[in-house]
């Protein structure tokens, strides 16, 4: 009586195992960061586990609080990987700025998505790269 229960616990230890290391650590822990080059701001993580992943979506907000604000969409390549993405519209920021940022992770047959920690970059655009940065945004 005893061993039978046993082995029924043991299996379902095992498949919460299972379950929680494969939507877990999609990022690799410390690894999602994030500079400003003083015209935009250059996000970078490193996977651990995509094998169920379908897209990682960057999100941002300006501020500490707020509501984050869907930036761009970037698809899974489904093996341990380097990510970065440049956000291109940091430009736009009046004087000093405050961005928060933090991924989406979209799962592929999941209906609830994980996120990233959330990282803060402190973005400074001159008012001369502001101007040239959107002039080169018209060309495009």
């Amino acid at each position: 009586m005893l061993k039978p229960m046993f082995s029924v616990l043991m299996g379902l230890v095992f498949v919460f195992i299972l379950f929680d290391t494969s939507l877990s650590n999609v990022i690799k822990d410390k690894s999602f960061s994030g500079v400003s080059n003083g015209t935009n701001v250059i996000l970078r993580w490193i996977t651990e586990n995509e094998a169920n992943v379908s897209t990682f979506e960057v999100e941002r907000r300006t501020g500490s609080t707020g509501e984050f604000s869907f930036i761009s969409s970037i698809n899974a390549r489904h093996n341990p990987s380097q990510y970065e993405f440049i956000d291109y519209s940091a430009f736009k920021a009046n004087g000093e700025t405050l961005y928060q940022y933090r991924i989406k992770i979209i799962f592929n047959e999941d209906n609830h998505p994980e996120y990233s920690e959330v990282i803060s970059v402190s973005h400074f655009v001159s008012g001369v790269r502001k101007t040239w940065g959107s002039i080169k945004a018209m060309f495009r």
